[in-house]
């Protein structure tokens, strides 16, 4: 489980957190390059990846970020990618 507003640090010491956007969304931050090397996964069952609609996502030393994992004790149901970043809703 993350915490939003709470820094944390990925193998590689890049530190990241999870910022409110507004209600129920959070913009994935952080430093160093380590979202330069990325990988992420479509939903299950879908052919192809639609970075609106996304299953994951892992920057290179973490952290792995799926549907299903919680901020603030609160399931994430949809990851996309936006001009500002990773944006994360949550239930």
């Amino acid at each position: 489980m993350f915490i939003s507003g709470k820094i944390y640090k990925n193998r590689y010491g890049d530190a990241y957190t999870f910022s409110i956007l507004e209600d129920l969304r959070y913009l994935f931050v952080m430093s160093g390059d380590s979202m330069k090397y990325a990988r992420y996964g479509g939903l299950e069952g879908e052919n192809g990846i639609d970075h609106q609609n996304l299953g994951m996502f892992d920057p290179s030393g973490g952290p792995y970020v799926a549907l299903g994992m919680e901020i603030n004790d609160r399931k994430i149901t949809h990851i996309r990618e936006s001009a500002l970043g990773m944006v994360v809703t949550v239930e």
